[in-house]
């Protein structure tokens, strides 16, 4: 009997003018059908979130403000899956906010070029997507992007970007008090070159740190990467064996036996189910499935191409 652990979390990733495979960098079983993480559950926070700890770093690595408050105390990230945000109007646990979030605490100015406030930090094996959903009080107009091609301490990061709002000068992170930021790999400092993105094998971390005058609060991130870290799909490792077997005609994936048949997709989701001898997959787009079958014969496991 063989055993196949089934860790299809991928899709097509553009880069240049080739296609490459991603990555989820969460467990599908942690994340929606988007791929984003949401801090909605302790056990997703404790999975995921916390502060260095040499040899054992979680993935999301959270910053302490570099600067001391009023209180002589240099100000910490939490996270909480009760904790609400603010609503599109910039009302803290107003109608509309999501609940569940990374607080990232203040900067020391209004407007700072030295950004810092909290932040989060992640440390990748290359990278190809990163985007956030964030809410704040106030248009996020205060923010810093850092980044190194390497795994750094934030100290040792460049800037990529820095956001604010200073006379003329408007850049946004987010103009709006809640909502998505999509594909933050693709900002580049026109001087440097530097950037989130990179090509599968090469390191790089990534920095975001807080630096207006509010908290900052993430609600969800996804990040997507070239190389396959640690963690499944989300779809159970599979026994294989028996007398049962799976083939695909056109689109219908046939098994040789009755059986409780399920097609997922790549990022471990279950979208098609059904039990016999057959199963329709009219109703999926174009792409590549991962299909199992189960039954007392035997289990079987087929990566399937629309």
């Amino acid at each position: 009997m063989k055993k196949f652990l089934l860790t299809f979390l991928a899709f097509a990733a553009v880069s240049g003018a080739s296609a490459q495979e991603a990555y989820n960098y969460f467990d599908a079983a942690d994340v929606d059908a988007n791929g984003w993480l949401w801090f909605d559950t302790q056990a997703k926070i404790d999975k995921y979130v916390g502060f260095a700890n040499p040899g054992n770093n979680p993935k999301i690595i959270l910053q302490s403000a570099t600067f001391e408050n009023a209180d002589g105390e240099y100000a910490e990230p939490y996270a909480d899956p009760e904790l609400a945000g603010c609503n599109a109007d910039g009302e803290l646990a107003g109608t509309g906010a999501k609940v569940g979030a990374i607080m990232l605490p203040p900067g020391s100015k209004a407007i700072n070029d030295t950004p810092d406030g909290g932040g989060i930090m992640l440390w990748l094996p290359d990278c190809a997507e990163v985007s956030m959903y964030v809410s704040a009080d106030n248009f996020i107009f205060a923010g810093l992007l850092g980044a190194a091609n390497n795994w750094v301490e934030s100290i040792d990061c460049g800037v990529v970007q820095v956001y604010t709002k200073l006379g003329f000068i408007n850049k946004y992170f987010l103009k709006a008090c809640q909502g998505e930021v999509n594909n933050i790999q693709n900002v580049k400092n026109a001087n440097t070159d530097l950037t989130w993105y990179a090509e599968k094998g090469n390191k790089v971390t990534c920095l975001f740190r807080n630096n207006f005058k509010s908290n900052i609060y993430l609600h969800g991130i996804k990040v997507m990467t070239y190389t396959q870290t640690n963690g499944t799909s989300g779809i159970d490792d599979v026994e294989v064996g028996g007398d049962l077997k799976l083939s695909i005609d056109g689109k219908v994936l046939r098994a040789s036996n009755d059986a409780a048949l399920s097609v997922y997709n790549l990022a471990g989701v279950e979208v098609a189910r059904g039990n016999g001898n057959a199963l329709s997959l009219d109703g999926l787009g174009a792409g590549a499935y991962v299909a199992k079958a189960s039954s007392a014969s035997g289990v079987a496991v087929l990566k399937v191409a629309l």
